[in-house]
Parts: C-alpha cells; structure tokens; sequence
C-alpha cells in the first residue's frame, strides 16, 4: 500500500477520469513523466483534449477542487495555469463518486460545483454541478 496520501487521491481521481471516458469510448493516452500541465489526452474523433485531472471534495453544499498547479509539500507554492496548458478540468468527488468536466477557470484558485441551494436562493453565477456531470459534457462536444 502506499504511503503518500495525496498520491492515493490522486491515483483514485485518475482512474475514475480514466474510466469514465473509456467507458464512453474515447481513446486515451498518458503523458510519458511528471512535466506536463495535463493527466491525459482525450482524442474525441474531432480533436484532442488536455485534462488536468483534481480531486474534490464536498463542503457546504458544493464540490470544491484547487483550479491552480500545486507544487511542494501541503501545497506551499501555486500557480495558475496558462492560457493553452489545459482544455478541461475532471474532477472526481469520491464523497458522492462523480466525475464532472469543467472548463478552465482562468485565475481562480479554486473551482466550486454547486451541489444544493444557496442559503439565499441566489441563482446567478452559480456554477451547478448538474451541468458539468458526463452526460453534459458528451453533448457539448
């Protein structure tokens, strides 16, 4: 068994991507070594896809999940991703065991799906997370 914690979420978040697109026919190939901003390529038919894979986690009614690069120990040091290094995000929720395919976020260092209501019931800018769950993904390609 392995020891590093975050490298176990992590493996578990990658195959649940892995699974969810070979499941949905997609050719996939991994990038040789640790340099790249992305997880996986996902060849659509039509063009090939960057996908940094993240972990969520469920807090007050939303999927959160880090939207920058994280290096070091306990993420010290974070840096956005730039412009062409990513075409999506998947994030896996083990919490409620979904996948859900984001687009990039730009400068946001973290992503929050939107899960339940807002204690308000505000409706504008809120990203739900039914809209970025697999199904949704595969009819906006």
């Amino acid at each position: 068994m392995q020891k590093n914690h975050t490298n176990v979420k992590g493996n578990v978040s990658e195959s649940a991507a892995l699974n969810a697109f070979s499941k949905a026919g997609f050719v996939i190939s991994l990038p040789f070594g640790n340099g790249s901003a992305y997880d996986l390529i996902v060849d659509t038919g039509k063009r090939l896809l960057k996908v940094q894979v993240k972990t969520g986690r469920l807090r007050g009614g939303c999927v959160l999940f880090p939207a920058q690069r994280i290096y070091g120990h306990h993420g010290t040091t974070r840096h956005k991703y730039d412009e062409g290094d990513i075409d999506l995000f998947a994030v896996y929720c083990r919490e409620n065991d979904m996948v859900y395919f984001v687009p990039t976020l730009g400068a946001l260092a973290e992503g929050r799906l939107r899960l339940s209501s807002t204690k308000n019931n505000q409706q504008q800018h809120v990203r739900w997370a039914k809209e970025f769950e697999f199904e949704t993904f595969l009819k906006n390609l």
